[in-house]
């Protein structure tokens, strides 16, 4: 699923990454998302792939492996600030080195709302996750729960073709 979420270009491509097993499409954003002015587009981008699929996944699958824990906390760290970061840590304290991970279900809806001055957002999501132990034990599930994520832009930006897309980071999940 990582690999999906790296290869997803646009949000439109990732809205259509098909689909798994009985619970419908990954990704679905709304109209919120569509926005370029606002930076609303990044927002959502962000935390569908950078936030969910390339830190918090893995994170959830390997954040508790010696061999691979270095790698996934500083993924994780740099994509989840405080609060955020230390509601999940407690979450997966005492789970077990081996869990699977079903890959989430993501919708936005609604307004993606952003600060005058471009620094902190705001956006509504329903999420259905499901994290089990060997053999099957639910260690978390969620279905169809409504968040609301407030985001932080950070000074790092990515450039290429004369256009900077900037980090966005979660600080509080509610």
């Amino acid at each position: 699923m990582t690999f999906v979420a790296a290869a997803c270009l646009s949000l439109a491509s990732c809205a259509s990454m098909g689909e798994h097993s009985g619970s419908g499409t990954p990704v679905a954003v709304s109209r919120g998302c569509e926005h370029l002015a606002r930076h609303q587009y990044e927002v959502c981008y962000a935390y569908i792939v950078n936030d969910t699929y390339l830190a918090r996944v893995p994170y959830y699958e390997f954040g508790r492996d010696p061999a691979s824990r270095a790698a996934d906390l500083t993924r994780f760290g740099s994509r989840f600030y405080n609060p955020a970061r230390l509601s999940i840590e407690r979450q997966v304290r005492g789970w077990p080195r081996q869990v699977d991970v079903s890959p989430p279900r993501i919708r936005i809806i609604g307004r993606v709302a952003v600060s005058a001055n471009l620094a902190t957002a705001i956006l509504h999501t329903v999420e259905t996750w499901r994290v089990r132990a060997e053999p099957g034990r639910v260690l978390f599930a969620e279905t169809n729960d409504h968040h609301t994520l407030t985001m932080h832009r950070t000074p790092t930006m990515l450039c290429a073709f004369g256009h900077c897309l900037h980090k966005w980071v979660v600080v509080r999940i509610q």
